[in-house]
């Protein structure tokens, strides 16, 4: 029993300091770029850094879900371009805001549940699946336009991206904020975010222990398929155009900021609101180096050296390949 208390109380502290560390990472990030640039601490600027931290933060949260249930999704950034193209449509075919936004999210919705039909029901690897539906989500989405842009004229539709509370917090950081607390309560005081915890750390186990293990990977695909929608609608909303090429390369910093905030690969480990600091960690680098001017080949390199560092952390956790 001892033994026991003594492991529980090391992986606590454990947990304790891996979000701390994020935490602390962030602020020294912040205060770097606020000694470098002397446009880094602008209202204006801010609010550039939260804008992006909110289409990259409402899809993280549903990797932080997929990832700690031990699953993965590379197609995330694909159906930010698909549903931004089906919102647009609608949109453009009806002129109705909040239908070209359902369209959006159900388009969403659907990529999620093929993901989840394809790994539950034919068993295919994840990363195989997600790589195959990447492709396929992207072609469909060049398809439906022949390649161009669908140019947003709607102000309502804008509003979802570009509209501030109180002239001071944007809309869309606001709803990124509601869904990390609400996907934070969903994992620590529901029993669907047990299940998740517990597929993540053993799936055999849990369904031996009756949990419906395909179940709960369904339900998790497909909410994060949602969310992902959810993001190429308020993506789209900002630019003021649905892109067929929306979205590409975010999987790189969703998954990447999932990680680096302290959700392990290899499932069952992580906190929501470590994800939250790897968002704005990534968000805020991304936004420092382009007011330093760096060309943006030298960025994406930087991005590729940040994921691999968050890996590496994984690994240094225990969440390595076994």
């Amino acid at each position: 029993m001892k033994n026991i208390i003594n492991d529980t109380s090391k992986k606590f502290r454990f947990s304790i300091s891996t979000e701390l560390t994020v935490f602390i990472a962030y602020v020294l990030v912040f205060v770097v770029f606020s000694i470098i640039s002397p446009y880094f601490l602008s209202f204006k600027n801010i609010m550039n850094v939260l804008l992006y931290s909110s289409v990259i933060g409402i899809s993280a949260c549903g990797m932080t879900l997929v990832l700690l249930m031990g699953g993965l999704d590379i197609s995330v950034g694909s159906i930010f371009g698909l549903s931004a193209i089906l919102a647009g449509l609608v949109l453009k075919s009806t002129n109705n805001a909040f239908l070209g936004v359902i369209a959006g999210l159900a388009t969403g919705i659907v990529c999620g549940l093929m993901n989840g039909a394809l790994i539950t029901k034919l068993k295919i690897n994840p990363l195989i699946t997600t790589l195959a539906t990447m492709s396929i989500f992207r072609g469909t989405a060049m398809l439906l336009v022949n390649g161009l842009a669908v140019i947003i004229a709607s102000e309502s539709f804008k509003l979802i991206g570009r509209k501030y509370l109180f002239n001071s917090l944007p809309i869309s950081v606001l709803i990124m904020i509601v869904l990390f607390i609400f996907i934070g309560y969903l994992l620590y005081y529901t029993p669907f975010g047990r299940k998740v915890y517990s597929i993540g750390g053993n799936a055999e186990a849990s369904r031996l222990a009756g949990i419906n293990v395909n179940g709960i990977r369904l339900n998790v695909y497909s909410i994060n398929g949602l969310l992902a929608g959810l993001s190429g609608v308020i993506l789209a909303s900002q630019t003021g155009a649905a892109l067929p090429v929306a979205g590409t390369g975010a999987e790189l910093d969703v998954i990447g900021a999932v990680i680096l905030g302290g959700v392990a690969l290899s499932g069952g480990k992580g906190k929501i609101y470590g994800a939250f600091f790897g968002v704005l960690i990534l968000a805020t680098l991304q936004n420092g180096l382009t007011l330093m001017n760096v060309p943006s080949f030298w960025q994406t390199v930087a991005k590729g050296f940040v994921l691999l560092f968050a890996v590496t952390l994984d690994v240094a956790r225990g969440g390595g390949y076994k």
